[in-house]
């Protein structure tokens, strides 16, 4: 399964600890429109997740694929869904870095940067990104790639959740199947029911 989970990860380019000098400044676009596409109702019952980096909370209707995570690393699937190449999935995935919270242009352009070397140049046009703050206050950079051209359409969202020195990435990668419309909206909560936990 670990296989499968990696190749619907379309570009899954963390930042670990590079990006050293990196510091050029950009226009971050702001997407307004937010995703409604959703199965749940407001109503849907969550069950909390612990880890050692922090919490956030999960539909009922997703589930923990317990053999590829671990404390750093966590993947859902909807629940009875064949697990596929092609299956929409969760990440949330815990990444050190070497910015500050203060340094929060940097590890934006930095993301950035990154894309424009991993992506094709007409994704890389097309791609959208969005900062804003999560219900927890937290600062969010938010990248969205509709690959529409591929011979399987996939939209990619990653949420990069800011911390001090590291970095919580929370990922859609949306397949478009007509049984899970609500991954998008799920992964949005996980962002803002994701809280750090305090570290010393």
């Amino acid at each position: 399964m670990s296989q499968t989970v990696k190749k619907s990860i379309l570009f899954c380019f963390v930042i670990v600890s590079f990006f050293s000098g990196c510091s050029q400044e950009i226009q971050i676009q702001q997407n307004v429109a937010q995703q409604q596409n959703t199965q749940q109702s407001p109503d849907t019952p969550v069950y909390r997740q612990e880890r050692t980096f922090g919490s956030y909370d999960v539909s009922e209707q997703w589930v923990l694929l317990e053999s590829d995570s671990n404390d750093t690393s966590s993947f859902y699937v909807k629940k009875e869904e064949d697990i596929t190449s092609q299956t929409t999935n969760i990440s949330v995935e815990y990444r050190q870095n070497q910015y500050t919270k203060e340094q929060y242009n940097v590890l934006t352009s930095a993301i950035i940067y990154q894309l424009k070397l991993e992506l094709t140049e007409t994704l890389y046009q097309s791609m959208v990104s969005e900062s804003f703050e999560s219900k927890n206050g937290y600062s969010v950079f938010c990248i969205t790639v509709d690959d529409k051209e591929s011979e399987i359409p996939v939209k990619t969202i990653q949420y990069y959740i800011a911390g001090e020195k590291a970095h919580v990435l929370v990922q859609v990668t949306d397949f478009h199947n007509e049984r899970v419309l609500d991954a998008q909206k799920t992964a949005r909560e996980i962002v803002d029911s994701f809280i750090w936990k305090e570290v010393g």
